[in-house]
């Protein structure tokens, strides 16, 4: 892991700190071979400059169900059951890390097939709606993935790339089986993320 102890003088990342709301996600507490992947692709990344994500931090983002304060338990609660129920006939399915990638100053593995994660999304999406018409899910045209280390400062992106350019090509390839989708609430803090796990939804096996 590369480290340099003189701080670059860049502007910090900007964004808010603190309980984000909740969100529906993917993580990957039993994936081995993700984990030393993840750990061999940071050794190459200067932690004056990035933040590394550690094993348990690990997520891809699905879907945003509400804002921190703009839902109830009990709506949470009906989201769940929903979800439950619109997810009991999806499969589950086999996701692959196929490359390392800059994404806009952060890096990570980009995720495939990306069908089976927008199938996965709809499918939630569709359960928050039906108790939160107004909710403000998550329209994004980022490719899914997981983010191994954030950018502790604005404007990145070049060094994120440089990066990436001198990690093993061949990273990569690593399967990770879904067998489930998790509701949490998330909160950020300086500069990467933490979680609550508040529901757990079973893919069908």
């Amino acid at each position: 892991m590369t480290r340099n102890t003189t701080r670059p003088r860049l502007q910090p990342r900007r964004g808010q700190v603190g309980p984000l709301g909740h969100y529906w996600f993917l993580i990957f507490e039993h994936a081995p071979d993700l984990h030393a992947l993840t750990k061999s692709c940071q050794q190459t990344i200067d932690t004056a400059y990035f933040d590394l994500t550690p094993m348990d931090g690990l997520h891809l983002t699905l879907d945003r169900i509400a804002h921190d304060g703009a839902s109830t338990p009990e709506q949470l609660k009906l989201i769940a059951t929903a979800a439950r129920r619109t997810c009991q006939d999806l499969a589950t399915f086999t996701m692959t890390m196929e490359r390392i990638t800059n994404l806009r100053g952060a890096i990570g593995f980009i995720a495939s097939p990306e069908k089976h994660v927008h199938t996965l999304r709809d499918a939630l999406r569709a359960a928050t709606l039906s108790v939160l018409p107004d909710a403000p899910v998550k329209d994004s045209s980022s490719l899914p993935h997981v983010t191994i280390a954030y950018p502790m400062y604005e404007g990145l992106a070049a060094k994120a790339a440089a990066t990436v350019e001198r990690i093993d090509p061949t990273s990569g390839g690593v399967e990770v089986t879904v067998v489930e989708a998790v509701m949490v609430a998330l909160e950020r803090r300086e500069f990467s993320y933490s979680w609550d796990v508040a529901v757990r939804i079973p893919l069908a096996r």
